[in-house]
C-alpha cells in the first residue's frame, strides 16, 4: 500500500491494516507499506507494526523484493 498522500492514519487505520496483513500471510503473501512519511513511520514503530509490515521508501522499493 503507498501511503505518499497519506498524512496521518487513526487507530481504526491501523486495525484495518493489521487483519488483511495476517490473512495474506496465512495464505502465502506478504502486505508492504511504502511512502510513509516521518510521522507515520514513528507510528508504526511506537504501535511495534514495524515488525509486521515490510516498510519501503518507495512503491517501486516495495515491490522490487517481490
Amino acid at each position: 500500500i503507498d501511503f505518499t498522500n497519506t498524512g496521518y492514519i487513526d487507530s481504526s487505520g491501523l486495525g484495518a491494516l493489521v487483519s488483511p496483513s495476517k490473512k495474506l500471510r496465512d495464505a502465502g503473501g506478504e502486505l508492504r507499506l511504502a511512502g510513509l512519511n516521518e510521522d507515520l513511520r514513528t507510528l508504526f514503530e511506537l504501535t511495534k507494526l514495524d515488525t509486521l509490515f515490510t516498510i519501503a521508501d518507495s512503491a517501486d522499493a516495495a515491490l522490487a523484493g517481490f
